[in-house]
């Protein structure tokens, strides 16, 4: 760099001067309109009014942001430490140290932090919609037989749960449904295996899976996976990670364990109780069926010595005198039934003949010619008397119809002369130009420096020229070097 050797050879401007030179030099870098930069936050500071100031940091460097209350309460929740993208305009901010600051607009998150709010936003949809609803939950089978275990073959969430029911339940078979539970294109191999699971006529579905890191266990709460144990018809028990972690499968499961060896121990009771409880519960069958059957016997001689059963002579007398008075009820009851249908037929027989369709279209042919005869009479005097009213109104309509138009068309002529006064043609014909450079009119003369090859649009053809000298700001030159 070279040293002037005079102090004169030296632009002297002041600093105010020299920060509106650099606010437009930046103002002119579309690249610094919309930018987004990533880092660290640090010196998180929240204003009373809602604007949000902080810094964006590397191993190297330290950028100042600023957040207007509009666009920061759009933000996620963030604070110092965190890794964020922060989009927005890089400006000047003169009134202080003149420096140059992000006006963020946008703030992402991302590692950890990104999963966490996506983890929040998705919890949040899934809990309106009833899927971690308590009642839409299926509860499990008291004595599963056939377990469908979704897991990694190699897992040792998959290696505890079955290590588990072989100690507990022997007589459970279980089913492994192979699949990746971490890394890329985990999520549709999970999704298949709970579906293929839950169609394997299983009496229940379990997913299982060891501990890990949050990034690690992201997978469980991928919406997919979510929605596919919500939709199992078998119930469903999910089994991930440790108490600190629970992912949204284990909401929406039927059954939650910390564990997969604490599900197994949930789920699967052990053998001996299992035939323990058999065992009780047969001896306590046997008993039952014993005290049923004497007091069924105890009922049966009762009634054999208690009942007619005892003395068949006499039941078969009471019977043959019932026959006997029906016998002899019987000729009487039927010419009673036959006077009251006679009876009751007489009348409706004479309401029958009045309303036969004969008598009717009589009746009703009368009455249709009188209301003719009225409808016709009353009709006439009605078009008469409504012609005879109509004939002054219409007199005094067609003068005021000619009038609105004859308003309206001079109304029209106004506004015609007014838009041909503004148009642009007729302004060039007057003597005005229109200045474009680079395909944009100008309006300030600092939009056109030195250099700069403008377009005059006249009349009649375009001059093309080249600017000189730069332009005023407010009557004063402004030229640094």
């Amino acid at each position: 760099m070279s040293v002037p050797s005079s102090a004169a050879a030296a632009p002297v401007i002041t600093p105010n001067r020299l920060a509106r030179y650099l606010e437009k030099k930046l103002a002119d870098d579309r690249h610094l309109h919309y930018v987004g930069v990533q880092g660290e936050v640090s010196n998180l500071r929240v204003q009373a009014n809602g604007n949000v100031y902080f810094s964006l940091k590397d191993k190297d460097a330290v950028l100042n942001c600023v957040a207007f209350a509009e666009r920061a309460a759009m933000f996620p929740a963030f604070d110092n430490g965190a890794d964020v993208i922060a989009y927005g305009e890089v400006k000047i901010y003169a009134k202080a140290a003149s420096s140059y600051q992000l006006v963020a607009s946008k703030l992402e998150l991302t590692g950890v932090g990104a999963l966490h709010a996506k983890y929040e936003e998705l919890s949040a949809k899934l809990q309106r919609e009833g899927l971690f609803a308590a009642e839409r939950k299926k509860p499990a089978p008291r004595f599963p037989f056939r377990v469908a275990l979704v897991g990694s073959p190699t897992g040792d969430g998959t290696r505890d749960f079955i290590t588990q029911a072989r100690q507990r339940a022997p007589h459970v078979g279980l089913r492994l449904f192979s699949t990746p539970v971490n890394g890329v294109g985990a999520v549709p191999e999970i999704v298949q295996a709970i579906r293929a699971a839950d169609t394997s006529g299983a009496d229940l579905v379990v997913v299982v899976r060891g501990g890990g890191s949050y990034e690690d266990l992201f997978g469980f709460s991928d919406e997919r996976v979510v929605r596919a144990i919500a939709a199992c018809a078998t119930a469903t028990v999910a089994a991930i990670g440790h108490e600190r972690d629970q992912p949204l499968i284990e909401l929406a499961a039927d059954v939650r364990a910390s564990t997969p060896s604490t599900a197994a121990q949930t789920v699967l009771p052990k053998r001996e109780d299992l035939l323990r409880l058999v065992s009780d519960r047969s001896a306590a069958a046997r008993r039952a069926f014993g005290n049923r059957l004497l007091r069924a016997r105890s009922a049966l001689d009762r009634i054999e010595h208690r009942s007619p059963v005892a003395d068949p002579g006499r039941l078969l007398q009471a019977r043959r005198q019932a026959v006997d008075t029906l016998r002899n009820a019987l000729p009487v009851g039927a010419e009673r039934q036959i006077a009251r249908s006679r009876a009751a037929l007489l009348p409706l027989e004479r309401r029958l003949t009045a309303s036969s369709p004969r008598a009717l279209f009589e009746r009703r042919s009368g009455r249709v010619a009188q209301l003719r005869a009225t409808l016709e009479r009353i009709g006439g005097d009605l078009t008469v008397k409504r012609f005879a009213g109509l004939a002054p109104l219409i007199a005094r309509l067609r003068p005021a119809y000619l009038r609105v138009l004859a308003r309206d068309n001079a109304r029209l002529d106004t506004l015609k002369a007014r838009f041909d006064a503004n148009n642009h043609e007729a302004l060039l014909k007057r003597g005005y130009a229109i200045v474009r450079a680079g395909g944009r009119v100008v309006r300030d003369a600092a939009d056109a420096p030195p250099g700069t090859v403008i377009e005059a649009e006249l009349a009649r053809g375009t001059l093309r020229a080249r600017v000189e000298r730069e332009g005023t700001d407010d009557g004063e030159q402004i030229k640094l070097f």
